[in-house]
């Protein structure tokens, strides 16, 4: 999973997750597991307020838990808990690795690599069109001090030309 894929798992800045990663001391390895698990992360962290470090110590204990709901994280004195609900949580996650995975990441300069038209086809195309591939291949066959000799001959030729024709000021007889 690229860096990209993964960031869009995790509903966060590429940035961000470089930057969670290295204050929680942890080398992510970009796998589905780490992604679930950060995507809490940031989860606690952002819509609790909790510190990157108890959201991470949070995040790890709910994702132990078996059941469609998870107490996180309860008060020193029992009156308050963090319950975070698995099934959603999951499902939430899932659809946002599918996307990832399918749609995510930057796409790549140029044409997609399984469309690639072959030498063969284009000249066939070329040739159904009417383009003269003898005078093509005969042009090719020339070295380029040939070709820029031919070039430069043409210009002299068009220049001429040009010379003779009428000006667009005088009418045509």
């Amino acid at each position: 999973m690229t860096l990209h894929q993964f960031s869009a798992v995790v509903r966060a800045d590429p940035k961000w997750v470089q930057n969670a990663a290295r204050l929680l001391r942890r080398r992510l390895r970009r796998t589905p597991e780490e992604a679930r698990w950060l995507r809490l992360v940031r989860l606690l962290h952002e819509g609790f307020g909790m510190s990157l470090a108890a959201a991470a110590a949070t995040a790890r204990r709910a994702l132990r838990a078996a059941g469609p709901t998870a107490i996180a994280a309860v008060s020193a004195d029992g009156s308050a808990a963090v319950t975070v609900d698995l099934a959603r949580f999951e499902s939430s996650f899932v659809a946002a690795l599918a996307a990832a995975l399918r749609f995510g990441g930057p796409r790549r300069r140029g044409r997609r690599p399984g469309r690639r038209r072959r030498g063969r086809d284009s000249l066939a195309a070329a040739r159904a069109y009417g383009v003269d591939l003898g005078l093509l291949r005969a042009s090719l066959a020339l070295t380029p001090t040939e070709r820029l000799k031919r070039l430069e001959e043409n210009a002299s030729f068009l220049g001429a030309v040009r010379r003779a024709a009428p000006s667009s000021d005088q009418p045509l007889p």
